[in-house]
């Protein structure tokens, strides 16, 4: 768990970096700068891309993952494996293509009533698409290799910095809004590029296939499972993206604007989850590999209770400052009405965080057919609880639908997993780490300063001290406690 831990706290303080720029993007620059109906269409062209991408790349993410070990045993092998996948991501994407044209005119218009004006913007989407399915399929090669830092520096700190600029170009009257669109589908390129540089300059990049350095008898089964994986992919990126997708065809770009604003207040807190997973997952896939299902079980556990502690501490923290957070927003009057979506997707995200890596161990196993049908389950359900609730409760219905997507999901997925290895992530210090956290929430509900900017650091730092002395006087978690007398011995 030591290598998870430490790049763990690197991609975690790149995230929170990134977080801050995200922050100030989304909660100042955007809504100073920006109208409701453009930063719904921006992020409405965004999420687009992200939703075609697993569907262009076939489960090609997932498989580098967990065939990565098994294929690459040496240099020139790993240099064959990630140019083979490269290829095959760009046939995956040229299927994808054909088939988007064949049944484009359906698709555009679901957004023909309340969001036309995406339309005009479809070729730039599909470039998009293009460009995340090769980041993606870099991002997962890079964390084979267990190198994170880089790549989390890239997506978290670069790209939101780029959109930073380009929205200030925008505000000066510098570039027009098409191109800060375009400008914004250039960062992605820009990343992209450095990404491989970066790859390459490691000496892990090299453009070469030799089948004959790859195990021949594990090629059809890497097409097949890549061909398995896109579905799960696929509908896992369906629960995540939809929503915003459905927002914007049914009640328009403003309403998507503050949904989509309100929702990124509360992804804060699954940030850990991202960087514990990223190095987690080829973990467990190597403790596949060697049948060692008592480690995945300490990874399980161990992850799970780590991500519990600093999802809560995260999702106290944004709750008891929601008021002032949307005080100090530039058109606070109205984002606020996003309020209760921001507490409804960050509990959701937060009983993500706490069943631990269970997708993970389920994708890497033998039964990851299992998560295939599941997702895809899940993915219809929330496209129906969504059709039934956003016309009835607004952007509230879409955040009630994501939650119980989240749930539901976790909820079958600890059950299978135990029905086949007996083992589950939860003990007594899970419920301490619940009580917790429900006593300090209590917080919201005390008097507030009237300044602001002082209310909000006073009311964090108090939490945070309270909370983590909680945290490290129970001893829930030995990481906690080993990191913190780290810090002692390192300070003294």
């Amino acid at each position: 768990m030591g290598i998870v831990i430490r790049q763990s706290i690197y991609s975690s303080m790149i995230s929170y970096a990134g977080v801050v720029i995200g922050y100030i993007n989304l909660l100042y620059l955007y809504p100073k700068f920006l109208s409701t109906d453009q930063i719904g269409l921006f992020r409405t062209i965004q999420d687009a891309a992200i939703l075609f991408a697993p569907f262009a790349q076939f489960g090609l993410s997932q498989t580098i993952i967990r065939f990565y070990p098994q294929l690459a045993r040496d240099k020139k092998s790993s240099h064959s494996f990630i140019s083979f996948m490269s290829l095959l991501a760009l046939v995956g994407f040229i299927l994808f293509f054909l088939l988007f044209k064949v049944f484009e005119s359906s698709l555009l218009a679901y957004f023909q009533d309340n969001a036309a004006e995406v339309i005009q913007y479809t070729n730039l989407v599909l470039w998009l698409t293009l460009i995340l399915v090769m980041v993606s399929v870099m991002e997962s090669f890079s964390r084979s290799l267990l190198k994170t830092v880089v790549p989390n520096l890239l997506r978290e700190v670069m790209a939101r910095l780029f959109l930073s600029v380009l929205v200030l170009l925008y505000f000066t009257k510098t570039i027009t809004f098409d191109q800060f669109i375009l400008g914004s589908v250039i960062s992605y390129l820009i990343w992209l590029l450095i990404l491989m540089f970066y790859l390459w300059r490691q000496g892990e990049l090299s453009i070469q296939i030799n089948f004959n350095l790859l195990d021949q008898k594990k090629l059809p089964e890497l097409l097949k499972y890549s061909l398995l994986s896109f579905a799960g992919m696929a509908g896992l990126i369906l629960i995540g993206k939809i929503d915003s997708m459905m927002v914007s065809a049914m009640l328009g770009f403003s309403a998507n604007a503050i949904y989509t604003t309100a929702f990124y207040m509360a992804t804060v807190i699954e940030i850990p989850k991202r960087a514990l997973s990223q190095i987690a997952m080829p973990l467990i896939s190597r403790a596949f590999e060697r049948n060692d299902i008592k480690e995945v079980a300490s990874l399980y556990r161990k992850t799970s209770i780590n991500q519990l502690i600093i999802g809560s501490l995260l999702l106290i923290g944004v709750w008891i400052n929601l008021d002032s957070m949307f005080a100090l927003m530039p058109k606070g009057e109205v984002f606020s009405v996003g309020k209760w979506v921001v507490i409804i997707i960050g509990a959701g995200k937060l009983v993500d965080m706490l069943f631990g890596p269970s997708s993970e161990i389920i994708v890497l196993s033998k039964y990851f057919k299992f998560n295939i049908v599941l997702i895809l389950i899940l993915a219809v359900l929330i496209v129906v609880s969504n059709n039934l609730l956003i016309p009835r409760y607004g952007i509230e219905g879409a955040a009630c639908g994501a939650a119980f997507a989240l749930i539901t999901f976790n909820t079958i997925k600890y059950l299978f997993i135990y029905s086949k290895y007996k083992i589950q992530p939860f003990d007594r210090n899970t419920l301490k780490v619940l009580i917790a956290s429900l006593v300090l929430a209590a917080n919201y509900f005390s008097s507030r300063l009237d300044f602001v900017v002082l209310d909000i650091l006073l009311r964090s730092a108090l939490t945070t001290l309270l909370f983590s002395g909680l945290i490290l006087i129970t001893k829930v978690s030995p990481e906690a406690n080993e990191l913190y007398n780290k810090g002692l011995r390192k300070l003294f």
